[in-house]
């Protein structure tokens, strides 16, 4: 898996996708029986390739590249 689509591919077969959300004690996450969801703090990501892969571990590096400011209603 690429952390990019390459240029001549037209339709990936697989998608990744990442998701920061923040949920009060009332919310939850419905999630299929066939699938697994991990809450992994971005620390222990940080330079795990050997658990987590070459890709997820850089997501602490790729996050860092932009600032995030939270909005409440």
């Amino acid at each position: 898996m690429y952390p990019y689509c390459p240029p001549h591919i037209t339709k990936p077969k697989e998608c990744k996708k990442l998701f920061i959300v923040h949920l009060t004690e009332r919310e939850y996450f419905a999630v299929p029986r066939n699938l697994k969801l991990l809450a992994v703090p971005l620390f222990e990501l940080y330079d795990n390739v050997q658990r987590y892969g070459p890709v997820i571990s850089t997501i602490p590096q790729q996050l860092s590249r932009f600032q995030f400011n939270m909005v409440s209603s």
